[in-house]
């Protein structure tokens, strides 16, 4: 059997042996070259890869960066918001303490029916010398300390409400978009 193979390939002609070879030769280029052309497409993703890596690497690095200033700015500005805020609303409550002290000094005067710093005139209306709290409960009025006491706690806590307000708006303001 093999010798009948060979005498068949020797009647083969030279020249579709030389174009086989030929075919052949140009399998093997194609081959090693697709081979070479992968490992070029492999060597340069990798090397997008580590440049990719490297400039978001450095992008989240800037950001970082920003993000802190940022935090750092708002937190100054919250900070210097809040001073102001108790700031004010310690003076709101010394102002608050002085006119009720005042309108005590001036109820005490007029209890005595002395003058009470208004040139004669009462600081309550229609307050007459001598009035007490007594004759106040009589009539079913709260007696004027109780009425003073509770109106410098409203006033008080309108102040804080107010105080609140401005600084949640001074915060929303400060805060970046």
């Amino acid at each position: 059997m093999s010798a009948l193979l060979l005498r068949g390939l020797a009647a083969v002609p030279r020249l579709v042996w030389l174009v086989l070879g030929g075919l052949a030769l140009v399998g093997l280029l194609l081959a090693w070259h697709g081979g070479q052309v992968e490992d070029a497409r492999q060597a340069g993703a990798a090397a997008q890869a580590a440049i990719d890596r490297h400039a978001y690497q450095a992008a989240a690095d800037a950001a970082a960066v920003r993000q802190r200033q940022v935090v750092q700015a708002l937190a100054r500005t919250q900070a210097v918001i809040s001073k102001g805020t108790d700031d004010g609303l310690a003076q709101d409550f010394a102002d608050l303490a002085r006119r009720h002290d005042d309108l005590r000094l001036r109820w005490e005067a007029a209890r005595r029916g002395g003058d009470s710093g208004a040139g004669g005139a009462a600081a309550v209306s229609n307050a007459s010398a001598g009035a007490d709290d007594a004759a106040c409960a009589a009539r079913g009025w709260v007696a004027f300390d109780t009425a003073v006491a509770a109106a410098h706690a409203a006033d008080a806590a309108i102040a804080k409400d107010d105080a609140w307000i401005a600084w949640a708006r001074a915060q929303g303001a400060a805060w970046p978009e």
